[in-house]
């Protein structure tokens, strides 16, 4: 269990931190648009959110980064993905 523990830190040692803030970021907006707006496909605002602050990035600064945009939506498509999975008939997440 330690080997694993000690690779997962590394790997995230390797990630820049501004990714995992986008991850997050992505996690966190689908998470808003799931429970409190009960969006059942949280993961379109976190896309376009996404687009929109990298798109303010290259305007600013010239830098549009994918990666970025890939890690934001990431954090979504894990809610997302979660939501699928609940929302299986017989499982109850979310009520209609």
């Amino acid at each position: 269990m330690k080997k694993i523990w000690d690779w997962f830190v590394g790997l995230l040692n390797k990630v820049r931190r501004d990714r995992i803030y986008h991850f997050v970021a992505g996690l966190l907006i689908a998470l808003f648009f799931l429970f409190v707006l009960k969006m059942r496909f949280c993961v379109w605002p976190v896309l376009f959110i996404g687009l929109i602050k990298e798109f303010i990035d290259n305007w600013v600064d010239g830098n549009f980064d994918w990666v970025d945009l890939a890690a934001t939506v990431l954090g979504g498509l894990i809610v997302q993905a979660f939501v699928w999975i609940c929302l299986a008939p017989g499982v109850p997440f979310i009520p209609a």
